[in-house]
């Protein structure tokens, strides 16, 4: 027995493979929805980190001047002698890790004390005019200032200026200034716990983008930058991929950012453990659409069988043998319409055995009918001879009237033009044509249909034919609309537009914006340079249809419906203004050069061009505005149209403008 071996392997190998496709799209969709959350996890816990760092560095920095402040009042700084002051301010700087330096001034701005943290003899590294700046800040405003980043010449260690305002209520002003350099080396400390505690990297950039507190010191040191720039787009400080998050900063009128990085691969370190599991479960899936497969494939190949072995025995002679197909499904309909044409055919034989003799007595009548053709066939030679002779003697003047039709150049551009209407209108009105008839038979089918009894999916069947020759129909007819509409433009009178003064440059806006949907979609570039003094006392409107068919011109030829760049450059004179319009597209063919302004002539014919676009600007420029067009091309580089015409337009008569 013939066996589906074949049918049952591509029925399975098909199922395998659909499931095999889902499971793909299935597992690229999930590994991305992994990944992405864990880059949205990665990410808000990175601005957590940065802003609590934030938070704890502004509170060390802002205890710092708050101890210096809490020291001044606790101990009655200002009623003190010179001598006591030093001492105090010395004993601050040492007790505590905030200040690398201290300086104490008199409203005067003259030095009273200074002192540095691991050199006595330390000379102050910023200079006079620096202090002097925080002085006059501190004494204008009556608040600490924070000045400018300073680095240490020894260490290299980053600090900031902070001027503290030593107010004596006695006298209700500032009498003192204490200038101190506030180190960041005790913020260094928070950066290295979080180093410690995890992948990321947290780190303090001042706005001149110089790290300043970092778990490396190195960084600091090397005043090692980060610009925004990098943060924006994933970069870390060694110019890896990260997840970057950042808090702002302000110490008095200075902004910084705390920066919190963590490495990209870390996110697919994390996510691996979720995609191991979803591998194993789509593993899990195509392993049961495989068994699946084979099961279906076996419970639709069974019935074949039997079909097959029916058939077989049938096609042996054995006509009175019937197929049966167990089951229920398409197939065992199948076999019982089978089993029906089975008995259709032995009537239909029984029936053409009758019909034997009638055919012989027709076939005598058809060889009394063959003699008489004969005769026919006869008379008919004789009539086509005489024809033939008529026929030459036609051709012979026909061969004389082409010769003629040749040397006319006229002519020739006559039949190109009626060659090139017929075959722009050939094609939609054809397909109009094509899809009323198909819509004329199916509607005799639906009438029918309707008397029999009308099925749903008969009429759903009926509707969507009907939509989709309605959409065909609409878009033949709108293309023929449209070439009969441009062919009438030819012959539309050239002089009947509204002549009026204006500006060149408003009248070429106003164009291109017009445009400005088409010209987005093709992602077309346009530049334009044009004088906006210039003014015509002509006519606007056949100008801005020069305009629109040079641009439609190159979207459609120069650039072939890609991008591309264009440039619109006027100059004048007292009498005249040129008017170029230059493409960078694929240039023009040297043999097509000469011919590009002829009507109906162009290199797209039957792909929608209809050659009639340079034809108009040429009529419309030599004609009704009194100038000239000139159009210069190479290959590859692009092409050039240079159009002058005169300020003032010629004059035209009356009854032709209107």
């Amino acid at each position: 027995m013939l066996r589906f071996r074949r049918l049952q392997k591509e029925l399975t190998l098909a199922l395998i493979l659909l499931t095999i496709l889902i499971l793909f799209v299935v597992g690229v969709a999930g590994v991305w929805i992994i990944i992405e959350g864990q880059q949205r996890t990665v990410r808000s816990i990175q601005q957590q980190v940065a802003q609590r760092v934030s938070q704890e560095v502004e509170h060390i920095l802002s205890s710092a001047e708050r101890n210096l402040l809490l020291t001044i009042q606790s101990t009655g700084f200002v009623g003190l002698s010179p001598t006591d002051q030093e001492r105090i301010l010395f004993d601050f700087l040492h007790g505590q890790q905030s200040f690398s330096y201290i300086a104490l001034y008199n409203a005067d701005n003259s030095l009273l004390f200074q002192t540095h943290r691991t050199q006595p003899n330390y000379a102050m590294t910023l200079s006079e005019q620096e202090h002097a700046t925080a002085l006059a800040a501190v004494l204008e405003t009556g608040h600490t200032y924070f000045g400018e980043l300073i680095y240490d010449r020894v260490t290299g260690e980053p600090s900031v200026q902070m001027a503290v305002p030593v107010f004596q209520h006695e006298l209700g002003r500032t009498v003192q200034i204490i200038v101190g350099s506030l180190r960041f080396r005790i913020l260094w400390q928070i950066m290295a716990r979080e180093a410690q505690s995890t992948e990321r990297s947290v780190f303090l950039v001042a706005d001149d983008d110089r790290v300043i507190a970092h778990p490396d010191p190195g960084m600091v040191i090397a005043q090692q930058k980060y610009p925004i720039e990098l943060s924006q787009d994933g970069y870390g400080l060694k110019g890896d991929s990260v997840i970057v998050a950042e808090w702002p900063l302000q110490l008095g009128e200075k902004n910084y950012r705390v920066i919190s990085e963590q490495p990209l691969v870390s996110i697919f370190q994390a996510a691996y453990i979720h995609g191991f599991a979803l591998a194993f479960a789509l593993l899990l899936t195509l392993a049961a659409a495989v068994f699946f497969g084979r099961w279906m494939s076996r419970r639709i190949t069974r019935p074949l069988d039997q079909l097959v072995a029916g058939v077989q025995k049938i096609t042996a002679g054995e006509l009175n043998q019937e197929v049966r197909v167990s089951g229920r499904n398409e197939l065992a309909i199948l076999g019982g319409q089978f089993n029906q044409m089975q008995r259709q055919l032995r009537d239909l034989i029984a029936q053409l055995r009758n019909n034997a003799s009638i055919l012989e007595e027709e076939v005598a009548s058809r060889i009394a009918a063959e003699q008489s053709l004969t005769e026919l066939n006869y008379e008919l030679e004789l009539r086509v001879s005489e024809r033939t002779q008529q026929l030459e003697q036609s051709l012979t003047e026909l061969e004389s009237a082409q010769a003629s039709l040749v040397q006319s150049e006229k002519l020739a551009g006559l039949g190109s033009l009626v060659a090139g209407i017929a075959h722009e209108l050939n094609t939609p009105i054809g397909n109009s044509l094509m899809m009323a008839s198909t819509l004329q038979a199916r509607t005799r089918e639906l009438t029918k249909l309707m008397a029999e009894g009308l099925r749903k999916s008969d009429l759903d069947s009926y509707l969507l034919m009907v939509n989709e020759a309605g959409q065909i129909l609409t878009a033949s007819l709108n293309q023929s609309a449209r070439l009969i509409s441009s062919f009438k433009q030819v012959a539309v009178d050239q002089t009947s537009y509204q002549r009026r003064i204006f500006s060149l440059k408003e009248i070429i806006e106003e164009v291109i914006l017009t445009m400005a949907p088409s010209i987005r979609h093709q992602q077309l570039r346009i530049e334009q340079k044009i004088d906006g003094s210039i003014e015509l006392d002509s006519f606007p409107g056949p100008i801005g249809q020069i305009l629109l068919n040079l641009v439609n011109n190159a979207m459609v030829h120069a650039f072939d419906g890609k991008s591309g760049d264009l440039w619109i450059t006027s100059e004048a004179d007292s009498e005249m203004v040129v008017l170029a319009v230059r493409d960078n597209g694929q240039g023009i063919a040297p043999d097509n050069l000469k011919r590009i302004f002829d009507p109906f002539f162009t290199s797209r014919l039957g792909q929608g061009g209809s050659g009639l676009g340079l034809n108009i600007v040429y009529n419309l420029v030599n004609g009704l505005l009194g100038g000239s067009i000139d159009v210069t091309s190479t290959l590859g580089q692009g092409t050039c149209f240079t159009i002058s015409i005169p300020l003032t337009a010629p004059t035209i008569s009356k009854d032709k403008t209107n």
